[in-house]
């Protein structure tokens, strides 16, 4: 007898969900607008297929299962990381698939927030299938982060990456920080560009820094859209930034008068896109900002801006993703990790639900998404 057989009907559940999240997270950029989403079909306590979304416009996990199961999916349990869509949009809907597949059990890890792809359970339950909702729904979520930030918050999903020294400086007191972090890291650190629509900096970061902000050291099938937030169009057009030869650069203005400039001119001439976003009565600059970049079909953006600009994406309820490498050095004095940020009393500290450390190289990686309700 096998450990596995000790564990309850509902330990079950969440074994075979984790399963279809491992499954969904072989997905990448490549399935974008759509989420990433995972499927086991399970008979017997054995699977007899499996599934993820690998790309946009190419089957969803479930057919991707069911297709692998052929007919011992009748019968079957079907665990899918979102509910089963029901639409008929670029694939046929999924909810039906699995009707006619004769699945008799579906487990759903979250509803689907898309409005009209959602209502997959109500369609599986009026076919006499029974439905289980919301088993392991935070593992779920975090699998398909982007899309479900997406289509609640309507804007573009943001990861904040940061690197730190142990006693919490992002740069020595003379300016210097290539390289607080090992290469190990760094190669961690284009590998989330390679994932990222975007790669986000402020105008201090781009003047004093100049980076490139292109993926190098790991493969990328595109290179992402370089954005710089830019209030007073500061950026010169002799900075890397500047140079759109291997990458597409955006800069993000708030005045339109700033378009008439000749900076703005010189920056076009080169190839960079210049856009004034006025900040509307209702919202923040930073969050019509990233409305404007999911319009654009920007969902995920990597800001690796800075601690002024991660600080005021904190502050502004905007950082979906916050990742910080902490080196094992010491400087003792230069720029902080964080600007203020608000907070009188530790009862107002933001909380963050962390996953485990891990070692890359000679440094920490911590990574946390904020806790419920800490928007």
């Amino acid at each position: 007898m096998s450990q596995d057989d000790h564990l309850s009907p509902a330990e079950q559940d969440r074994r075979w969900m984790r399963h279809a999240i491992a499954l969904a997270a072989r997905g990448d950029r490549r399935v974008r607008p759509n989420p990433r989403v995972g499927c086991v079909l399970v008979r017997d306590d054995r699977v007899v297929g499996e599934g993820w979304h690998a790309a946009c416009g190419g089957p969803h996990a479930e057919a991707a299962a069911l297709a692998d199961a052929g007919e011992r999916a009748r019968g079957a349990t079907a665990y899918v990381t979102l509910e089963p869509c029901n639409h008929h949009g670029r694939t046929p809907p999924c909810a039906g698939a699995l009707v006619a597949a004769g699945v008799a059990r579906v487990v759903v890890g979250v509803a689907d927030p898309h409005p009209t792809a959602a209502g997959g359970v109500a369609t599986l339950e009026a076919a006499g299938v029974a439905v289980t909702l919301g088993v392991c729904e935070q593992e779920a979520t975090d699998v398909a982060a982007v899309f479900h930030t997406n289509q609640t918050e309507r804007r573009a999903h943001v990861r904040v990456k940061l690197a730190a020294t142990l006693d919490g400086f992002t740069a020595a007191a003379d300016g210097t920080s290539q390289w607080i972090t090992g290469p190990e890291a760094r190669r961690a650190v284009h590998a989330l560009r390679a994932d990222a629509d975007a790669v986000m900096v402020g105008s201090g970061t781009a003047l004093v820094d100049d980076p490139a902000l292109t993926v190098r050291h790991v493969a990328a099938a595109v290179q992402p859209l370089r954005v710089v937030l830019d209030r007073r169009l500061r950026l010169p057009p002799t900075h890397q930034l500047a140079s759109t030869s291997h990458a597409p650069t955006l800069v993000l203005t708030e005045a339109p008068e700033l378009l008439d400039q000749p900076r703005c001119a010189a920056l076009r001439e080169r190839g960079v896109d210049v856009v004034c976003v006025p900040t509307p009565a209702d919202q923040t600059w930073l969050g019509a900002v990233l409305a404007h970049l999911l319009a654009r079909g920007v969902h995920s953006v990597l800001c690796e801006g800075g601690h002024q600009l991660a600080g005021s994406l904190l502050r502004a309820g905007l950082v979906d993703h916050l990742d910080v490498v902490v080196a094992p050095k010491l400087l003792g004095a230069g720029r902080r990790l964080w600007p203020e940020l608000g907070i009188a009393t530790l009862a107002e500290a933001r909380q963050l639900r962390m996953d485990p450390p891990r070692q890359v190289g000679a440094d920490i990686w911590l990574s946390g998404r904020p806790a419920r309700g800490e928007r």
